[in-house]
């Protein structure tokens, strides 16, 4: 049913269905009009037909007939071969008795008081005319039935073309409407491209008159969407580059405050300090993540070993845990890194996914790494087990989850949209895979094309 509504939401769909029927419905009442007009015609001719045969037969069945004086109707054999004769008659003398009838003719009369001319009697159409002369009256008849029969078939013979008219008008519908709305279809194709990761210039040329202005009208939005873009992904990528060396100064400056602090009151209030510096410098660096990652760094156009990448972010984050027992990295033998991929977007998302497990998971606890075969990249930790609803959400930006951990919700969101860029997928599983706790990132990389 669903599908039914959704066929019947395109205008292709409805301009077929409702051109075919109003066609179709056209064409039935022409034919029925014809139909109508040609029984009318076919009436008068039968009629015509009728009343000549009729005066025709009177003098050549009098002549026949005269000298019989038998009380017996004489009946004629068939006129014909054909076993189908659809005329019938009959021959009365002025004593209204039968004296000559056809084979076919019935032996009483057809009409026991026959009027001249015209007229319909049970299943027969009758003319009657008298002779003045010899006082002999001819009545022929013509069954309804073989008229009818007559009549449908020149009626079936109009409205049988359209069995196979019907069909041919649908496709010559189909291809016509097909043809007119492709403006309408690569218009709408165009728009539905164009989102935050597609802002090239909309193509206004060649559409027809009727769309030029919702062209023209789509095409300036998207250019005033992509300068206000532009212009907040300037902002936030300067805003966080001037803001780095003077958090880095206040930082550097505090460190050194504590060191000279005696007070441990006083000393407190300065860490305190550190770690808001430390979360500001982190999220002028986010900010500045998010501003490459928008303006498209994630893809490359040719195939990149990313194995070197790796090792580095891996080195750089064991040093920083400070103790390399809680870092756990599993390279498989045959595992390879190679995609069509940014070495430097994919240094930015393994960062961000690394942290990530880290902040998230349990205090001193183990981050795992696993390399496997078919450029498939596992971060895990042991933290808690996320609800399967707040995993389909932390993939938004600034969006987190029930951790108490201190963050900003955009790391995640950064590595979602460097692998999208990059053909790849970013995978959210919890509990982790084989383990009854913990959360697990699942990265899938473009295979490098052989």
């Amino acid at each position: 049913m669903f599908r039914n509504r959704q066929f019947l939401q395109s205008i292709t769909a409805r301009l077929i269905i409702i051109l075919t029927l109003g066609t179709t419905l056209i064409w039935c009442g022409a034919t029925a009009y014809a139909a109508y007009v040609s029984n009318h015609e076919l009436n008068e001719a039968f009629d015509r037909s009728l009343e000549q045969a009729g005066r025709r037969l009177l003098p050549l069945a009098a002549d026949a007939i005269l000298g019989h004086e038998e009380d017996d109707a004489r009946a004629v054999e068939r006129a014909t071969d054909n076993p189908n004769e659809y005329l019938s008659y009959q021959l009365r003398d002025a004593k209204g008795r039968i004296v000559f009838r056809s084979h076919d003719a019935p032996s009483v009369p057809y009409d026991l008081a026959p009027a001249s001319g015209l007229s319909t009697v049970g299943g027969y159409r009758l003319f009657t005319y008298t002779d003045n002369a010899t006082g002999l009256t001819i009545t022929i008849a013509e069954t309804t039935r073989e008229r009818w029969h007559a009549m449908s078939n020149s009626a079936k013979a109009m409205l049988w073309p359209l069995v196979g008219l019907i069909p041919l008008n649908i496709l010559i519908i189909w291809l016509t409407v097909r043809g007119t709305l492709r403006p309408v279809q690569n218009l709408s194709s165009a728009i539905a491209q164009r989102g935050g990761k597609n802002l090239a210039p909309l193509d206004i040329s060649g559409q027809p008159n009727e769309l030029r202005p919702i062209a023209q009208a789509v095409a300036r939005l998207v250019e005033r969407l992509r300068l206000a873009l532009d212009a907040e992904r300037h902002f936030a990528a300067n805003s966080a580059h001037e803001l780095r060396t003077p958090i880095a100064g206040a930082l550097a400056q505090t460190q050194r405050m504590i060191a000279e602090l005696k007070s441990p009151s006083d000393q407190n209030r300065a860490r305190d300090l550190e770690v808001t510096l430390k979360r500001l410098s982190s999220l002028a660096e986010k900010l500045m993540q998010i501003s490459r990652v928008d303006a498209g760094v994630g893809p490359s156009p040719q195939d990149v070993d990313l194995m070197p990448a790796l090792d580095l972010v891996m080195a750089d984050f064991t040093h920083q845990l400070g103790n390399p027992n809680r870092l756990k990295y599993v390279k498989a033998k045959d595992a390879t890194l190679i995609a069509r991929m940014d070495m430097d977007a994919f240094a930015i998302a393994m960062r961000n996914l690394l942290d990530n497990a880290a902040k998230h998971g349990p205090v001193g606890g183990v981050v795992e790494l696993w390399l496997e075969p078919g450029n498939v990249i596992r971060v895990i930790n042991d933290g808690p087990v996320v609800a399967p609803e707040m995993l389909a959400k932390l993939k938004q930006r600034f969006a987190r989850g029930q951790s108490r951990t201190e963050g900003a919700g955009l790391g995640l969101a950064i590595v979602d949209t460097i692998m999208n860029q990059a053909m790849g997928k970013l995978e959210l599983i919890s509990p982790a895979t084989g383990k009854d706790s913990g959360f697990e990132a699942r990265l899938s990389l473009n295979k490098r094309k052989v």
